[in-house]
């Protein structure tokens, strides 16, 4: 539906907002190893998001950590519903902004038109 909007407003490029597959690894076992409940599929999480090769674009949007993490806050329901992932999205909007800027503060997109090159177009910032 997103491309067939972009297609009729003649947008020309439309980016996949994704994460790397590695980076959600590693989030579930800090995730594990702090104790918080999180139900997931483990089979899923392994075709879940992209291998890091396909990704095209990364941002670094350390500097806006206050900024998205109100914006998480925001949505009510999924923080402080019975959600699978609410346990985890408390956590989050409770970290100091410094803290979840380091778990969060980078955004990562797919070019589903382009080829991934060797190294990812990096855009904002750098991630160093």
């Amino acid at each position: 539906m997103g491309r067939r909007a972009a297609e009729l407003a003649g947008v020309g490029t439309v980016l996949e907002a994704t994460m790397p597959r590695d980076v959600v690894e590693r989030l579930v076992r800090l995730i594990r190893a702090l104790r918080i409940p999180f139900r997931f599929d483990a089979e899923a999480l392994r075709t879940a998001y992209s291998p890091a090769s396909a990704i095209t674009h990364r941002l670094n949007v350390r500097r806006f950590a206050r900024q998205k993490q109100a914006a998480l806050a925001a949505h009510r329901s999924e923080v402080y519903g019975g959600g699978r992932v609410a346990p985890v999205m408390r956590v989050l909007v409770r970290l100091p902004a410094a803290v979840f800027g380091l778990l969060l503060g980078r955004e990562w997109f797919v070019d589903p038109a382009r080829t991934p090159v060797a190294k990812p177009a990096t855009s904002i910032a750098s991630d160093a």
